[in-house]
């Protein structure tokens, strides 16, 4: 009877014990999902950032074409006779000028317009990684709540099964 009593008990006290053993394993798959995740959200910023400087580098080179397709229309200008100031060599100047700021400021937008996605992916990275943290931070606590019932749930079936009230009721009656 004893014996049985002791088995009782170890059975309810190593499935208490793996239960328990399982939540801490959810909880460090939680925290390895969570590290896992800062660390793609940080790539994802580091992309965004050179979206942004690739961007950079465009605009400023639409900018250099601008000015060198100017400087190339000037020169022929004034090597022709008609001169720098004619009006349709001014009109011309204008029209180079204003595309090629308009294009640099396409590079500019397409460059914000990547990086801003990429911050966006980011975040829903980190917020994927806070929940799954979170998730197994639950399945912890959930494991000690289970195995204090596991426990509990031995003990009443120990108790029930030997500590017999003997029944008045044969015999007496």
């Amino acid at each position: 009877m004893i014996f049985s009593m002791v088995l009782g008990a170890l059975g309810a006290a190593a499935s208490a014990a793996g239960t328990i053993a399982g939540g801490n394993a959810a909880l460090a798959a939680g925290q390895q999902a969570k590290a896992a995740a800062e660390f793609k959200a940080k790539q994802e910023e580091q992309a965004a950032n050179e979206a942004r400087a690739v961007s950079q580098r465009g605009a400023l080179e639409k900018r250099r074409e601008g000015t060198l397709l100017n400087s190339k229309l000037q020169a022929r200008a004034a090597a022709s006779g008609g001169g720098a100031d004619d009006p349709t060599v001014v009109n011309l100047g204008g029209n180079i000028a204003g595309r090629s700021e308009y294009d640099a400021l396409f590079e500019m937008y397409k460059g914000e317009n990547r990086a801003r996605g990429l911050e966006d992916t980011a975040v829903a990275t980190r917020m994927a990684g806070d929940a799954a943290l979170a998730e197994g931070e639950m399945k912890k606590s959930a494991s000690w709540y289970s195995a204090g019932g596991t426990i509990i749930g031995g003990m009443g079936s120990m108790y029930k099964t030997y500590n017999k009230v003997p029944s008045y009721s044969s015999g007496y009656g």
